[in-house]
């Protein structure tokens, strides 16, 4: 069975030709009931900027938009691949995939519905969150989190069918994004193709993440898990070195860094 340490030692081993990209929620972020209030662990930016001083390519890669994750880093030299990597930061603002920005009316009209829907004191704890190219409902918040779930899922069933969105479940929330055929490890295998490098560990803690894993696995690189008290059961049978919780990831970052620095 592969290590915490194992991973470290084959990023070392090369760095230039090495690489490590995150999601952001449960990874680098705790898990919040407001989305709008997560923010980087402290001392998680600090760490970035050391791994970037010596690796191939650093990066995030998450389920939020782009805009958000520059929000809460600003740091020029980590990647920011936002909406499951189909838009990226750039020096020149956001590039996105044209076959996905064709579908942004349709995202409004599903979001403009879900709000009608949900955004009302007769359904308390279900949150509509705009992502720009996507929109999500959460219902983290909710008392009766059974109900609540039955509620949003036949809601996203009717809308993805009548505009032709895609479901995509997640650890107590449903987004509706365009039906393209790209995710996170076709995003993750852009990043790679695009920094030139050999190996890239990845770490996720959500099922957005399984298409990364796989990718990263089938890549010759590694898989990291980061677990949560809501770890989807195919999350957790991911072969990959697991961790307990973004505070434990950190510090394996930490460790990562000095090994570097050395």
């Amino acid at each position: 069975m592969r290590t915490a340490s194992d991973v470290i030692l084959r990023l070392t081993s090369d760095p230039a030709r090495s690489g490590l990209v995150m999601d952001f929620d449960g990874v680098l972020a705790p898990i919040v009931d407001d989305p709008s209030a997560s923010a980087l662990l402290p001392g998680a930016e600090d760490v970035l900027a050391t791994l970037t001083k010596h690796l191939g390519v650093v990066g995030l890669l998450s389920g939020r938009p782009v805009s958000f994750l520059r929000e809460r880093l600003s740091l020029d030299s980590v990647v920011l691949m936002g909406s499951y990597g189909v838009e990226t930061w750039t020096e020149n603002g956001i590039d996105v995939l044209p076959a996905v920005a064709a579908f942004s009316d349709a995202v409004a009209e599903a979001e403009a519905e879900l709000r009608r829907l949900f955004d009302s004191p007769a359904v308390p704890g279900i949150h509509v969150e705009s992502k720009g190219l996507a929109v999500a409902v959460h219902w983290r918040r909710a008392a009766d989190r059974a109900s609540a779930q039955r509620l949003v899922e036949a809601a996203t069933t009717e809308i993805a069918s009548r505009t032709g969105l895609h479901r995509e479940p997640g650890k107590l929330v449903e987004e509706l994004r365009p039906p393209v055929k790209e995710d996170k490890g076709t995003g993750l295998l852009r990043a790679i193709e695009a920094a030139g490098v050999d190996v890239v560990a990845y770490a996720g803690d959500d099922r957005g993440d399984l298409p990364a894993f796989a990718a990263a696995i089938a890549s010759g690189g590694e898989a990291l898990v980061v677990k949560g008290d809501d770890i989807a059961p195919e999350v957790a049978a991911v072969d990959g070195v697991q961790f307990d919780g973004p505070q434990a990831f950190l510090g394996w970052m930490k460790e990562l860094a000095a090994q570097l620095e050395r």
